[in-house]
């Protein structure tokens, strides 16, 4: 239920912000620079997400690891981390599966946090754009 709810804020996150850069660069650009600008948004957005789906793999990895060392001395914790999600349930015992998913939870929450710190990074980075109306002026009629 809270994964389904936390993909919902995610989607709905995502709807609202995907278009507003390009929106902005757009509005905020002379004509002749418009499609470079849009080309390094789009070149910072795929480079930036190739990176911290790198980041947040090794986050997760090192807290699965770092968590279950300590409390499952017989577990080896890398197979866990290296054998993802939906595993999980075949590789442990039922006695051992309420912690492992603990473990689990926990590294998770740290990737959350390296997003909202991202998120946050943004949001104070937009402030210094320029702000103009994305609105088309009308042109006034020639008096006669």
């Amino acid at each position: 239920m809270i994964t389904n709810i936390r993909q919902i804020i995610t989607g709905f996150g995502l709807g609202l912000v995907l278009q507003g850069p390009n929106i902005a660069a757009q509005t905020v650009l002379p004509s002749s620079e418009t499609s470079i600008g849009l080309s390094v948004l789009q070149f910072g957005s795929f480079l930036g997400g190739t990176v911290f789906v790198t980041v947040s793999q090794t986050i997760l990895e090192n807290q699965l690891v770092k968590g279950l060392a300590g409390i499952m001395p017989d577990l080896d914790p890398s197979t866990i981390a290296n054998g993802g999600a939906t595993s999980l349930r075949n590789m442990v015992s039922s006695e051992e599966l309420p912690v492992v998913l603990g473990v689990y939870n926990d590294s998770m929450k740290s990737i959350w946090y390296l997003g909202l710190a991202l998120a946050c990074w943004v949001f104070l980075a937009s402030f210094g754009m320029e702000w103009r109306s994305v609105r088309k002026e009308k042109s006034k009629p020639d008096s006669v």
